[in-house]
């Protein structure tokens, strides 16, 4: 249930809520600026189901600094975003929701939900359930493909020249000039939903709930 979608009324009485973090940024020339935020959404709705929560907005942006050479991206600075999704908690803190899971899709966000200290509040990554996790390549291309068919280019997905770059601070068009880390050409809507599968059982084993 999304929360946005209730009346104040039906908002009484919950418990668990779930916080979707995303991003506005470039996921090259077959993906939309929307790409992590519609990723993560979908993997909350799951969620929600499993664990009768309600589900928030996705916060986005988020911290795309990396993107920025990229037009459309948007970007926070951490303690923005650190402000924002805390604010977000203690709003439904103080409406009695005892539990709030905070879901990660982007990458770039990692450093401010580190430093989220809420009790209460746990904070779980999509990208850490699978190894290897791209950009806009196989993985991502391929989970669109799965729950959002309709917003992939398929027209425009083709091999790209690129180099994953290692640690610390990074600008994505030194390392690809059309903004993707990976191969889209190997993408299925077959290897999304495996992939789906694999992040929403990882999170909900993660959680201690079983399958």
């Amino acid at each position: 249930m999304k929360l946005a979608d209730m009346t104040w009324e039906e908002a009484k009485g919950i418990r668990t809520a779930i916080v979707p973090v995303g991003s506005i940024e470039q996921h090259g020339p077959h993906l939309p600026l929307s790409t992590d935020s519609l990723i993560v959404e979908s993997v909350s709705e799951f969620l929600s189901q499993k664990l009768k929560a309600v589900i928030t907005p996705v916060i986005a942006p988020g911290v795309s600094f990396e993107h920025l050479d990229f037009h459309g991206t948007l970007t926070l600075k951490e303690e923005t975003l650190l402000d924002e999704i805390s604010e977000v908690c203690s709003s439904l803190r103080k409406h009695g929701v005892e539990d709030i899971l905070v879901v990660n899709g982007h990458g770039g966000n990692r450093n401010a939900l580190l430093r989220l200290k809420i009790p209460g509040v746990k904070y779980l990554d999509i990208i850490r359930q699978i190894p290897g996790y791209d950009h806009a390549g196989e993985i991502e291309t391929s989970l669109m493909l799965y729950i959002h068919p309709e917003k992939v280019r398929k027209h425009a997905i083709r091999k790209h020249e690129f180099r994953f770059p290692g640690k610390g601070p990074w600008r994505t068009i030194e390392h690809s000039k059309s903004g993707v880390l990976g191969d889209p050409t190997l993408a299925t809507a077959e290897k999304g939903k495996a992939y789906f599968e694999r992040i929403t059982s990882g999170i909900i084993s993660e959680l201690g709930h079983g399958n």
